[in-house]
């Protein structure tokens, strides 16, 4: 039997979360959903930007109230501290880090003509006997 807990959205606006390749929509204030599928969702969901890199703490724009997570509010003028932060790590706090920066990479994603340009039009199978 699954257990329903109270997922709050502290944001002003609605949340996408994805579980079992499904979307569902999570309105600002009390939503309820499974535990399973809470938890799930506050990991997709973290303020980018916020993680203490010494201790770990980071800030979620979703709570569960049953788990005493914070729950108040998070204001436009507070998320605002962290726009253009990609990642979830606050760099400020790590010593002697470098600004992160996004560049232009492979990222591995080719067009079906790339792959094939360079491999061997016929493929045989030789049986080593």
């Amino acid at each position: 039997m699954s257990e329903y807990v109270t997922l709050v959205n502290r944001t002003e606006s609605p949340l996408t979360g994805t579980w079992d390749s499904r979307s569902s929509t999570i309105n600002p204030g009390k939503n309820e959903f499974t535990r399973e599928k809470a938890e799930r969702f506050r990991a997709q969901h973290p303020v980018m930007g916020s993680e203490d890199p010494q201790i770990g703490g980071i800030i979620f724009k979703l709570g569960i109230l049953e788990d005493r997570d914070d729950v108040s509010p998070l204001t436009p003028e507070f998320l605002a501290r962290f726009d253009g932060c990609i990642e979830k790590w606050d760099r400020s706090k790590l010593l002697g880090a470098r600004p992160s920066e996004v560049v232009a990479g492979d990222n591995g994603l080719y067009g079906m003509n790339d792959w094939r340009r360079g491999q061997p039009l016929e493929s045989s199978f030789v049986n080593p006997k």
